[in-house]
């Protein structure tokens, strides 16, 4: 063959594998992942992840662009797994400044990383692009151990970049929202919310917290910042009761509840100036609890010491 000839067909296969390389090929797959978590991520891949039996999930979509589901271990146990439209570098920021250990692990072939909290995994974070990224973590201690938190979270990014189950619906595991009648009966779906907003208090996920927030009370970033710093200072906060309160005021969008609280707050809290502990008292503390629903779904409206 004249040499000539060969040289241009392998020129012309040179600058075509550039090309698509550039272009980026394989390498640039894009990943994608559906906004009802507990179908893309079903109760029986979980438990071939992690080899426990999961009881029950439940579904939330708790803000624009936060989409969760929860895997009951137990009666009260449960992981979870986050698929969230905020910016992957911001939420690194964050979680870094709340005094979490940032690590990389090799078994996750994605581009992540592993918050740590001590010795415990605090969660997982998953990037599927500048703006949009999925989080394994523990809703409580017990859920799960480390190595079961990592083999799910090396599972879940198997099951994201083979694209597998996107657009599917799961079972409604949450009662639609009803009109408000005359003496309305709350709905399950709003004590779960405050329930789950109380348990990341706890917890200890601050940053998570404020994700369940509304806008008109994350109206700029610095609010954010000083409502997740508060929420930082608490050691532990428990649910006592729960009960609907000011119901002839109550909307289709704006619910109250007055919600009874164990509370032990951190010792540098008592140190705020100028109200130390930010007002909260160890023991138990009474607070109303605004929910407003936002585009069909209901978001926190802070604490209130009065109705």
């Amino acid at each position: 063959m004249n040499k000539n000839l060969i040289f241009g067909v392998a020129l012309v296969l040179v600058i075509g594998l550039v090309m698509f390389f550039g272009r980026g090929g394989v390498q640039k797959k894009e990943v994608k992942v559906g906004t009802d978590v507990c179908a893309e991520f079903p109760k029986e891949f979980i438990e071939a992840s992690i080899g426990k039996k999961i009881l029950r999930t439940k579904r939330f979509d708790m803000t624009v662009g936060t989409h969760v589901c929860d895997y009951y271990t137990t009666e009260n146990d449960f992981l979870a797994i986050h698929v969230e439209d905020l910016n992957f570098e911001t939420q690194k920021r964050g979680v870094g400044e709340f005094g979490k250990t940032i690590k990389q692990d090799p078994l996750i072939k994605m581009e992540h990383f592993v918050a740590w909290e001590g010795n415990n995994i605090y969660g997982i974070y998953l990037k599927l692009n500048d703006n949009k990224f999925v989080s394994v973590d523990r809703g409580t201690i017990n859920a799960a151990t480390n190595e079961e938190s990592m083999k799910l979270a090396i599972a879940v990014v198997d099951r994201i970049q083979k694209g597998e189950n996107q657009g599917l619906v799961s079972a409604s595991t949450v009662e639609p929202t009803k009109k408000i009648e005359t003496n309305p009966v709350p709905l399950p779906q709003e004590t779960d919310i405050i329930r789950s907003f109380v348990n990341l208090i706890d917890e200890g996920k601050s940053s998570d917290v404020v994700q369940m927030m509304g806008p008109k009370v994350l109206n700029d970033e610095s609010n954010k910042q000083a409502w997740a710093v508060m929420f930082n200072a608490f050691e532990s906060m428990k649910i006592i009761k729960i009960e609907p309160s000011m119901q002839s005021d109550w909307t289709d969008a704006i619910h109250t509840y007055q919600t009874t609280l164990d509370v032990k707050m951190k010792p540098e809290a008592a140190n705020v100036m100028p109200m130390p502990n930010y007002g909260w008292d160890n023991g138990e503390n009474i607070r109303w609890i605004s929910l407003e629903k936002i585009d069909n779904k209901w978001t926190v409206q802070g604490f209130a010491t009065g109705p």
